[in-house]
């Protein structure tokens, strides 16, 4: 083999390994998903989230979300402080479990419906 036959080789190795590790079905999505400014993002592990109210539109915001302890769809509020302008934010520690999939919600006021951001997408984590 030449050297430049050796050298398309392993830049060629190369390139379809890093497309295998980005395909991994194990590879973890992005750490925040969103409903227009309004977001949820997670730790590395999924073990630990935070859901934000970052509109000022005083419409109510939280988390929707699934973890390894049961099959139950679950919600996690924003707590709110006095003072309402800004983003607001609150935190949640789901440690020994992790996320499975979680997307954010936004309270569409005098209807019965919501605003529901997409589906993080499974996996969560790594």
């Amino acid at each position: 083999m030449t050297i430049r036959n050796r050298v398309l080789a392993g830049v060629t190795a190369v390139g379809i390994g890093a497309i295998g590790v980005l395909m991994l079905p194990g590879s973890a999505q992005a750490f925040t998903v969103y409903q227009g400014d309004d977001f949820v993002s997670h730790s590395y592990d999924a073990t630990f989230f935070t859901v934000c109210d970052a509109e000022n539109d005083g419409h109510k915001v939280w988390a929707g979300f699934y973890d390894n302890s049961s099959n139950a769809y679950q919600t996690a509020d924003v707590y709110y402080g006095s003072d309402t302008s800004g983003t607001d934010c609150t935190s949640y520690d789901l440690y020994p479990y992790h996320l499975t999939n979680v997307r954010v919600v936004e309270d569409k006021p005098g209807s019965s419906t919501n605003y529901y951001g997409p589906w993080h997408g499974y996996p969560v984590a790594l």
